[in-house]
């Protein structure tokens, strides 16, 4: 039986030292911990290093990690090919837009950033089925791209979706690093916010085609846009993203909706309408002077000059893609 120890003893010895000695050296990181297996570096990954990691200190999660993707979401991994046209589009409509020599270039940029952006290949749908522009359950140090797989640099419909989205989530990274007088923006619109999607849910098919970009519905209730109700982060972060994607006559017409008040042959009815109209218009255009003085006071920045080099570069973007 002694016998049997020791040489069991022996052979453990053995082992361990070939496994000590062996020419291959064990990883640092732990495949368990990681939950993944180490990836091999791709042309994709040289190029997301060149091109975000190494100059901005983004890093890029397209590979799928179910605990960054919201309960309840459509959101599964992208499609490889897809992955490098919207970041070739975000770099170009929202980095390049910061980093322009006007605003101090790449430095604006520096520290200010997400750390990182996830891709999804689906959609970002609440509890009330409603197309989300954010993930409500992370915070503005992240940045979360959804509709990947549908993405085409053709479709200029397409294109001004995702830019809503990065925009609307980096102006609120911006809201974090800048902060901004919540309480004197919430006393605006106090009475109107909703802080819940519930009643976009009849609206989705009535405002189809401008659900995601300035409504008619939001204009006449003081706000640019359907999601600016969520919050007043929400509303700051609207008007913003708006602004950068929506030309200035774009914007006065929303405004001219803002303080035109429904018609009624009641002569009571268009009383009530007209203060509706008064008060809508008052809101909407005193919401508008707020964002632009915080933006060029806090971020530095005049946002109607970023907004006319964002139309400009839209513009050619759309006309090389064609």
């Amino acid at each position: 039986m002694k016998k049997i120890s020791r040489f069991l003893l022996s052979l453990f010895c053995l082992m361990f030292t070939m496994g000590c000695n062996g020419e291959e050296e064990l990883s640092p990181h732990s495949v368990i911990d990681e939950g993944t297996f180490p990836q091999q570096e791709t042309e994709l990954s040289k190029w997301i290093q060149a091109n975000y990691t190494t100059p901005y200190g983004i890093d890029v999660n397209y590979r799928w990690n179910k605990n960054t993707a919201p309960q309840g979401s459509y959101a599964f991994p992208p499609s490889i090919e897809k992955v490098r046209p919207v970041l070739e589009t975000i770099k170009t409509l929202w980095i390049e837009l910061y980093a322009n020599p006007e605003f101090k270039g790449g430095r604006f940029l520096q520290g200010r950033t997400p750390i990182t952006i996830h891709l999804y290949g689906g959609r970002n749908t609440d509890i009330n089925g409603v197309d989300l522009l954010s993930n409500t359950q992370s915070t503005p140090i992240e940045l979360h791209v959804y509709n990947v797989n549908d993405f085409d640099p053709k479709d200029s419909k397409k294109v001004f979706l995702l830019m809503r989205s990065v925009h609307h989530q980096y102006a609120k990274r911006l809201l974090e690093l800048f902060p901004f007088d919540r309480d004197a923006f919430l006393f605006i619109s106090r009475h109107r916010y909703t802080y819940s999607t519930k009643f976009m849910v009849p609206l989705i098919g009535e405002f189809k085609d401008s659900f995601y970009g300035l409504s008619e519905y939001a204009n006449m209730r003081g706000f640019y846009t359907l999601h600016s109700f969520l919050s007043p982060e929400d509303d700051v972060a609207e008007i913003i993203s708006s602004t950068l994607l929506h030309t200035p006559k774009e914007i006065r017409q929303a405004e001219e909706r803002a303080k035109t008040p429904d018609f009624d042959t009641d002569p009571i009815v268009q009383n009530q309408y007209n203060k509706e109209a008064e008060a809508a218009h008052r809101e909407f255009v005193t919401k508008q002077d707020f964002v632009n003085k915080y933006f060029e006071k806090e971020v530095k920045i005049p946002l109607r000059r970023l907004q006319f080099i964002s139309m400009k570069k839209m513009r050619n973007y759309l006309v090389q893609n064609q």
